[in-house]
Protein backbone atom coordinates (compact mmCIF):
# COMPACT_ATOMS: atom_id res chain seq x y z
CA UNK A 1 0.00 0.00 0.00
CA UNK A 2 1.15 3.53 -0.82
CA UNK A 3 -0.20 6.89 0.80
CA UNK A 4 1.62 9.15 -0.93
CA UNK A 5 1.90 9.69 -4.82
CA UNK A 6 3.44 13.22 -7.15
CA UNK A 7 1.66 14.14 -9.85
CA UNK A 8 3.66 14.54 -12.87
CA UNK A 9 3.31 15.81 -16.33
CA UNK A 10 1.58 13.32 -18.47
CA UNK A 11 5.06 13.10 -20.91
CA UNK A 12 7.42 12.95 -17.49
CA UNK A 13 5.60 9.82 -16.40
CA UNK A 14 5.77 8.24 -19.43
CA UNK A 15 9.32 9.20 -20.19
CA UNK A 16 9.95 7.89 -16.11
CA UNK A 17 8.18 4.69 -16.64
CA UNK A 18 10.17 4.14 -19.68
CA UNK A 19 13.77 4.61 -18.50
CA UNK A 20 13.24 2.75 -15.26
CA UNK A 21 11.07 0.19 -17.10
CA UNK A 22 8.36 0.63 -14.59
CA UNK A 23 4.57 -0.76 -15.30
CA UNK A 24 2.18 1.79 -16.10
CA UNK A 25 -1.10 1.36 -14.97
CA UNK A 26 -4.37 3.75 -15.78
CA UNK A 27 -7.50 4.00 -13.37
CA UNK A 28 -11.18 5.16 -15.00
CA UNK A 29 -12.85 7.83 -13.58
CA UNK A 30 -16.87 7.26 -15.09
CA UNK A 31 -19.29 9.78 -13.74
CA UNK A 32 -23.24 10.50 -14.11
CA UNK A 33 -23.85 13.91 -13.24
CA UNK A 34 -22.16 14.13 -9.71
CA UNK A 35 -22.07 10.42 -9.02
CA UNK A 36 -18.90 8.29 -9.49
CA UNK A 37 -18.56 4.37 -11.46
CA UNK A 38 -16.99 1.73 -8.33
CA UNK A 39 -16.39 -1.59 -8.15
CA UNK A 40 -16.29 -4.10 -5.54
CA UNK A 41 -15.80 -7.95 -5.74
CA UNK A 42 -17.54 -10.55 -4.87
CA UNK A 43 -17.58 -12.20 -1.33
CA UNK A 44 -14.41 -14.76 -2.97
CA UNK A 45 -12.24 -11.27 -2.51
CA UNK A 46 -13.02 -10.04 0.70
CA UNK A 47 -10.02 -7.90 1.30
CA UNK A 48 -10.19 -6.33 -2.23
CA UNK A 49 -11.91 -3.03 -1.53
CA UNK A 50 -14.06 -0.76 -3.25
CA UNK A 51 -12.06 0.16 -6.52
CA UNK A 52 -12.82 2.27 -9.74
CA UNK A 53 -11.93 0.41 -13.00
CA UNK A 54 -8.19 -0.23 -14.29
CA UNK A 55 -5.61 -2.11 -15.17
CA UNK A 56 -2.07 -1.81 -16.54
CA UNK A 57 -1.03 -1.12 -20.00
CA UNK A 58 0.63 -3.68 -22.33
CA UNK A 59 3.97 -3.30 -23.96
CA UNK A 60 3.28 -1.25 -26.93
CA UNK A 61 -0.16 -0.05 -25.61
CA UNK A 62 -0.79 4.12 -25.16
CA UNK A 63 -2.86 4.93 -21.59
CA UNK A 64 -5.40 6.28 -23.85
CA UNK A 65 -6.22 3.08 -25.28
CA UNK A 66 -5.67 1.15 -22.10
CA UNK A 67 -8.15 3.20 -20.46
CA UNK A 68 -10.50 2.51 -23.38
CA UNK A 69 -9.29 -0.99 -23.38
CA UNK A 70 -9.67 -1.51 -19.48
CA UNK A 71 -13.32 0.34 -19.29
CA UNK A 72 -14.53 -2.31 -21.67
CA UNK A 73 -13.09 -5.57 -19.82
CA UNK A 74 -13.85 -4.80 -16.36
CA UNK A 75 -17.26 -2.88 -17.04
CA UNK A 76 -18.47 -3.69 -20.50
CA UNK A 77 -18.77 -0.07 -21.20
CA UNK A 78 -18.31 0.58 -24.84
CA UNK A 79 -17.31 4.79 -25.19
CA UNK A 80 -17.10 6.25 -28.43
CA UNK A 81 -15.45 9.01 -27.06
CA UNK A 82 -11.67 8.85 -26.33
CA UNK A 83 -11.13 9.09 -22.13
CA UNK A 84 -9.31 12.48 -21.07
CA UNK A 85 -6.34 12.54 -19.46
CA UNK A 86 -6.74 14.08 -16.19
CA UNK A 87 -3.69 12.96 -14.07
CA UNK A 88 -0.97 11.35 -13.74
CA UNK A 89 1.07 9.93 -10.81
CA UNK A 90 3.87 8.43 -9.69
CA UNK A 91 3.87 6.28 -6.97
CA UNK A 92 7.78 6.38 -4.56
CA UNK A 93 7.25 2.89 -3.63
CA UNK A 94 8.92 -0.33 -4.38
CA UNK A 95 5.51 -2.09 -3.41
CA UNK A 96 3.18 -0.50 -5.76
CA UNK A 97 3.55 -3.33 -8.52
CA UNK A 98 2.88 -0.33 -11.06
CA UNK A 99 5.01 2.92 -10.37
CA UNK A 100 2.95 5.56 -13.04
CA UNK A 101 -0.26 5.96 -12.86
CA UNK A 102 -2.37 7.61 -15.70
CA UNK A 103 -6.47 9.05 -14.30
CA UNK A 104 -9.00 9.44 -16.83
CA UNK A 105 -12.34 10.48 -17.33
CA UNK A 106 -15.27 9.38 -19.47
CA UNK A 107 -18.97 10.30 -18.71
CA UNK A 108 -21.15 7.25 -18.22
CA UNK A 109 -22.84 6.86 -21.72
CA UNK A 110 -26.65 7.28 -21.56
CA UNK A 111 -27.98 3.65 -21.47
CA UNK A 112 -25.34 2.63 -18.83
CA UNK A 113 -27.40 1.13 -15.65
CA UNK A 114 -27.23 2.34 -12.34
CA UNK A 115 -25.73 -0.74 -10.75
CA UNK A 116 -24.75 -4.07 -12.59
CA UNK A 117 -22.44 -7.56 -12.13
CA UNK A 118 -19.84 -7.71 -14.77
CA UNK A 119 -17.44 -10.70 -15.45
CA UNK A 120 -14.18 -9.63 -16.38
CA UNK A 121 -13.52 -10.06 -20.06
CA UNK A 122 -9.46 -10.18 -20.42
CA UNK A 123 -6.31 -9.90 -18.46
CA UNK A 124 -4.29 -12.24 -16.48
CA UNK A 125 -5.91 -12.24 -12.95
CA UNK A 126 -8.77 -10.92 -13.49
CA UNK A 127 -10.29 -12.31 -16.27
CA UNK A 128 -13.55 -14.71 -15.32
CA UNK A 129 -13.62 -12.29 -12.18
CA UNK A 130 -17.22 -11.06 -11.28
CA UNK A 131 -17.23 -7.23 -10.65
CA UNK A 132 -20.12 -5.82 -8.85
CA UNK A 133 -20.46 -1.94 -10.53
CA UNK A 134 -22.75 1.11 -8.76
CA UNK A 135 -22.48 4.49 -9.06
CA UNK A 136 -22.62 6.30 -6.08
CA UNK A 137 -22.07 9.78 -4.61
CA UNK A 138 -18.83 11.70 -5.40
CA UNK A 139 -19.06 13.10 -1.93
CA UNK A 140 -19.58 9.78 -0.28
CA UNK A 141 -17.38 6.96 -3.23
CA UNK A 142 -16.34 5.14 -0.32
CA UNK A 143 -13.08 4.45 -2.29
CA UNK A 144 -10.39 2.19 -0.21
CA UNK A 145 -7.91 4.58 1.23
CA UNK A 146 -4.39 3.79 0.56
CA UNK A 147 -4.52 2.49 -2.80
CA UNK A 148 -4.68 5.68 -5.37
CA UNK A 149 -8.46 5.07 -6.37
CA UNK A 150 -9.23 8.86 -5.40
CA UNK A 151 -6.16 10.52 -5.95
CA UNK A 152 -7.34 12.43 -9.18
CA UNK A 153 -10.98 13.00 -8.16
CA UNK A 154 -10.46 16.84 -7.81
CA UNK A 155 -9.25 16.63 -11.51
CA UNK A 156 -12.67 16.00 -12.11
CA UNK A 157 -14.12 19.34 -11.82
CA UNK A 158 -14.17 21.37 -15.49
CA UNK A 159 -14.66 17.91 -17.00
CA UNK A 160 -18.81 18.07 -17.09
CA UNK A 161 -19.02 16.82 -13.39
CA UNK A 162 -19.87 19.58 -10.89
CA UNK A 163 -20.20 18.93 -7.00
CA UNK A 164 -20.53 21.32 -4.26
CA UNK A 165 -18.04 19.56 -2.45
CA UNK A 166 -14.55 19.75 -1.30
CA UNK A 167 -11.72 16.61 -2.24
CA UNK A 168 -9.11 15.74 0.67
CA UNK A 169 -7.45 12.89 -0.94
CA UNK A 170 -7.76 9.92 1.29
CA UNK A 171 -3.83 8.74 0.10
CA UNK A 172 -1.95 12.03 1.33
CA UNK A 173 -1.07 12.47 -2.23
CA UNK A 174 -1.64 16.58 -1.92
CA UNK A 175 1.22 16.62 0.72
CA UNK A 176 3.67 14.58 -0.97
CA UNK A 177 5.88 17.70 -1.54
CA UNK A 178 6.20 17.66 2.62
CA UNK A 179 6.92 14.06 3.19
Amino acid sequence: MCSTSRPLPYDEARRLAAEHQWREKVLIYVTRGEEILILEHTSEYPTAGVQVPGGGVDPGESPHAAAARELFEETGIETTETPTHLASHWWPTDDAPSRIRHYYWVAAPDETPLSWSHVVSAGEGDKGMTFLLSFRPLTDHGLTPGYGWDAALPNLFGQGVEADVEFGSQDGGAGWGDA
